[in-house]
């Protein structure tokens, strides 16, 4: 806590500079007063937190409504060096993203238009700061990121701000008035999947549920999106909330948990990692019941193979291929084209009957393979997802 309070003090005379009536007060005035205290250290902690996500906790209404209106100018001649400030790693989905990436930094016009850098942290706000400052340091033009958290990034987005820096998330978006986004309506994502699975339980039934990572903008928006609709049926009882972390085997452990604690199960609602769904259904010698699902190949496969045995799905994803997009946006605000501030992608769905070989499912490529590369302004080959 020491370490954070210092940082937050540092940050003050800078705070200070851009805001000259600013008044530091309470907690953080006292903290970097006596900041051996505990007291003033806990104080001080919570206050530097302020600072972080907008400076909210500190600054005037006139001092917010000039940051809000504070227009620098992040017009640049090309090539233009980019950077991705990626965190977790460990799903087919984030590989996919950077091989998606890295594949339209390679097509015409951005191959000579873009350096291309690509950056994996810890899953962790501050291990994203540090490395986004360290972009910010090394004169990055923009900045990529898939965000940890949609606010604790801020402080950090506005000090890219005033360095002239374009900053776009995509993915887990962020709330900074001074970043642009890329993703899908990500409620809608949650409500889809769970209208499906209502009307095919008829309004009745006991539901596991199959989040993503916990507190991360992706999941939290898809559950809220679900809830909506769950809310208005009385007769939907959920059982239980797993964090398959949008990872298989996380999600088999957990899931195969689950359905021994629960002999009634009536239907899956799962953000993705489907196949470690269906796996755990296999392993526990239970009949498969109505499931929403991710976008795998191995998912898809799944829907068509087990039909006879009585599964039904729906898939519901969003495309990896995102990130070409949000790299797209930033040349054309480097370019001095003012693109939208929020750039919607499309919902990638199908049911159980719509799955079709050579168009959502691919026997001949690897079972993890998102199948959904493809997005508006790109043409993406399966190989190209795969290897980048």
């Amino acid at each position: 806590m020491i370490e954070s309070l210092g940082w937050a003090c540092g940050l003050a005379p800078r705070v200070h500079l851009l805001y000259p009536k600013v008044r530091f007060r309470g907690a953080l005035k006292g903290a970097c007063v006596m900041k051996s205290r505990r007291a003033s250290a806990v104080g001080g902690v919570v206050a530097a937190t302020g600072l972080l996500l907008a400076f909210g906790a500190v600054l005037p209404t006139s001092a917010m409504a000039a940051a809000r209106h504070t227009s620098v100018s992040t017009k640049h001649k090309g090539p233009y060096k980019i950077g991705l400030s990626n965190t977790f790693i460990a799903n087919e989905w984030r590989v996919e993203m950077e091989n998606l990436l890295k594949a339209g930094a390679s097509q015409a016009p951005y191959n000579h238009e873009v350096q291309l850098h690509i950056f994996n942290s810890g899953n962790t706000v501050s291990d994203q700061i540090s490395t986004i400052q360290d972009m910010i340091s090394a004169g990055y033009n923009a900045i990529l990121l898939d965000a940890t958290s949609p606010t604790a990034l801020n402080g950090v987005i506005a000090e890219a701000h005033r360095r002239g820096i374009v900053v776009v998330a995509f993915d887990n978006t962020v709330t900074s008035p001074y970043a642009y986004n890329v993703n899908v309506k990500q409620g809608p994502m949650g409500s889809i999947g769970a209208r499906w699975l209502v009307k095919q339980l008829h309004g009745h039934g006991n539901i596991i549920m199959n989040r993503g990572i916990a507190g991360s903008p992706v999941d939290i928006g898809r559950y809220n999106g679900a809830m909506s609709v769950f809310k208005k049926y009385p007769g939907i009882h959920i059982l239980d909330q797993i964090y398959g972390q949008w990872d298989d085997s996380t999600t088999q452990s957990a899931f195969e948990t689950a359905l021994a604690a629960y002999p009634k199960v009536n239907g899956v609602w799962s953000e993705g990692a489907s196949t470690g769904v269906i796996n755990a259904f296999l392993h526990a010698h239970r009949k498969f019941v109505p499931t929403m699902g991710g976008t795998s190949n191995q998912f898809m496969e799944d829907l068509l193979k087990y039909k006879k045995d009585g599964l039904t799905g729906i898939s519901v994803g969003n495309s990896p291929g995102m990130s070409a997009v949000a790299m797209k946006v930033a040349v054309e605000a480097l370019e001095g084209k003012h693109p939208p501030k929020f750039t919607k992608i499309p919902v990638n769905l199908a049911t159980d009957t719509q799955v079709k070989d050579g168009v959502n499912v691919f026997p001949n490529l690897p079972p993890s393979l998102e199948v959904n590369w493809q997005v508006p302004g790109f043409k993406f080959t399966a190989q190209e997802a795969l290897h980048g």
